[in-house]
């Protein structure tokens, strides 16, 4: 069913989702359940190239990591349905479930495996299709990019696993790059209260679990999770990455200035899918 909101644009309901593969069937192969709407479009851009040998038109989503794990308990044996969910964070807090049909990737979401060099050099020859790749390196250094992700966002996504753990009942963080970070310096700069504020609140909420609980402490229980770039790819949330990596291309005049949505978008047509290999593989023996 499809309900009218009252902005005027429709409203898929969940069980209208459930059902939307009947239509498909003739047109497709294998039907990929994913969870968010949002990511229907990135998603079929990136399983298209990974699955070249598949026919397939459609990817279908479920609104929500529970529909597609119930989804998927529903179907166990079936071999036409793949259940594909983010990683979040299920195994820094051992909530990953075991389920045949259902596949995690090893990143936090699908948008974690965007913004490989390669897809970002072809973002910014958008706005300069004549540019070489040393020169797109004369002015910014990829690693230096994720390291700087690295300092601004390690302990911003501490406080979101704590969240979960503890069940405090917190709204991520919304994050606005230009208002919350100073790029100009090394290190950790936050500007405005913003972010210093939020952390007070995650205190004051750990406290209420327990009030010998300090953030700091459980941060630092935590920060081995973030203490590489490798780690900081996995684990930090792949929109707040986006995000921040979207605003520091900009101040750098290397990028248009596009939204958040497009910019995914471009790079799910550009990115290198080498990274996503193991769901490959993983699905393929499933289904053989």
């Amino acid at each position: 069913m499809i309900n009218t909101m009252s902005s005027g644009f429709p409203e898929l309901t969940d069980s209208y989702l459930a059902g939307q593969d009947v239509l498909y069937q003739q047109f497709n192969e294998i039907e990929f359940y994913v969870e968010d709407i949002e990511q229907e479009h990135f998603y079929y851009n990136i399983l298209k190239r990974l699955f070249v040998d598949i026919q397939f038109c459609k990817i279908f989503p479920l609104n929500g990591k529970n529909n597609v794990k119930d989804a998927a308990k529903l179907t166990i044996g079936n071999k036409k349905k793949i259940y594909i969910v983010d990683l979040d964070f299920d195994e820094i807090l051992g909530i990953k479930e075991q389920i045949p049909n259902l596949f995690y990737l090893e990143r936090y979401s699908i948008e974690n495996y965007l913004f490989d060099k390669q897809a970002i050099c072809e973002l910014i020859r958008e706005k300069n299709s004549k540019i070489k790749n040393h020169q797109i390196d004369a002015i910014f250094d990829y690693n230096n990019l994720l390291l700087k992700c690295k300092d601004l966002l390690s302990e911003l996504s501490c406080c979101f696993i704590l969240i979960q753990k503890f069940s405090l009942g917190k709204e991520y963080f919304g994050l606005n790059p230009a208002r919350d970070f100073d790029l100009n310096n090394a290190g950790t700069n936050y500007r405005n209260n913003f972010i210093t504020d939020y952390f007070l609140e995650i205190e004051a909420l750990l406290k209420v679990v327990d009030r010998r609980y300090t953030l700091n402490a459980q941060i630092n229980k935590l920060k081995h999770h973030y203490d590489s770039v490798q780690k900081i790819i996995i684990n930090v949330p792949g929109k707040y990455l986006l995000n921040l990596i979207k605003h520091i291309l900009e101040n750098l005049n290397l990028i248009y200035q596009i939204s958040l949505d497009s910019l995914t978008y471009k790079l799910s047509k550009e990115c290198d899918t080498n990274d996503l290999n193991y769901l490959y593989i993983n699905i393929n023996n499933y289904m053989n």
